[in-house]
Formats: structure tokens, C-alpha cells, sequence
């Protein structure tokens, strides 16, 4: 995958929460946010924590616009802006956990990686340890069925056997 990725909202907003974000400096050379979803995070219900760490630069995060957006059904701005940039600057995926806004990525040749898939690319290079991560994860609202964790959690074993 190309080191440039563009993030939505969801796994940024979850990975600042549970003080993992850093990990997307070291797996990927730049993340784009798109400009309304910088704005989404910034909204006056969003945790301070996010807000702060936003607003703290950092030379792998970069925020651009649209050149032109375009509504997509069933997806809210930020998920459209989100997968608009993707094709507009040719990035190598993007950082999304909304099933819709999942499906239409893919349905338009973009590759999709979750909150959970960034976690466990993060522990197999070694900078987060899965089972704390997941549980950390857990204190948040984020919703994901608990087989997929149990699933993550089981292969993470099977990558740490000798």
C-alpha cells in the first residue's frame, strides 16, 4: 500500500481516545484529513482530547480540500470528502470504520482499513500491544462485534508464538 492514506473521522476520533493516534506517523508517511472532516472533529460535542490533538501540528498529518465535492447517498459529508480526496490524490487507502462508507470504497477500487485492522498493523510492527489497545478500545463507545476482537486477539497470539 502506498504510505499515503486519507483518514474519516471514526478511526482518528478513536485512536486519539485511547492515546494510540502516533501509530499512523509510523505506519504511513502522510494522512490526509479532508477539510470537513477536520471540522467534524472540531464540532463543540467533540471530546477536548480530539480537539487538542488536532490542533497540535504533526508532519505526517496534512488537511486538504476537495477540489470538487460531490454528495454521496447514504454517506455523510466526511465520509464523502474522505473517499473524494482518496481518487482526487491517488492515496493508497482509506482510514474508515463506517460500513456504508466502507462499501462504497470499495465499490470504488479504494483500499479500506478500520480502527481495528490499524491496531493490529501497529502491534505486528510492535508499537501497541493488541490485548491493551482492545481494551482501552472498549472503554469507548466504539461499536465492533466481539468476535472480531476475539478473532484479532487470537491471530495476535499466533504472531507472538516462537
Amino acid at each position: 500500500m502506498s504510505s499515503i492514506v486519507v483518514a474519516d473521522a471514526g478511526p482518528l476520533h478513536y485512536l486519539i481516545l485511547i492515546d494510540s493516534a502516533e501509530v499512523l506517523g509510523a505506519l504511513f508517511d502522510f494522512v490526509l484529513i479532508p477539510t470537513g472532516v477536520r471540522d467534524e472533529l472540531m464540532q463543540s460535542n467533540t471530546p477536548q482530547k480530539v480537539k487538542e490533538w488536532l490542533s497540535a501540528s504533526k508532519n505526517w498529518l496534512r488537511v486538504e480540500r476537495v477540489s470538487q465535492f460531490c454528495p454521496m447517498a447514504g454517506l455523510h459529508p466526511g465520509e464523502a470528502e474522505a473517499l473524494q480526496l482518496a481518487l482526487q490524490t491517488k492515496a493508497g487507502g482509506v482510514l474508515m470504520d463506517d460500513m456504508e462508507g466502507r462499501q462504497q470504497a470499495r465499490r470504488l477500487g479504494i483500499t479500506v482499513i478500520g480502527t481495528v485492522g490499524l491496531l493490529e498493523r501497529a502491534a505486528e510492527i510492535g508499537l501497541v500491544e493488541l490485548p491493551v489497545a482492545f481494551g482501552r478500545l472498549q472503554t469507548t463507545n466504539f461499536f465492533i462485534s466481539p468476535e472480531v476482537l476475539a478473532a484479532a486477539l487470537v491471530q495476535d497470539q499466533h504472531r507472538k508464538k516462537p
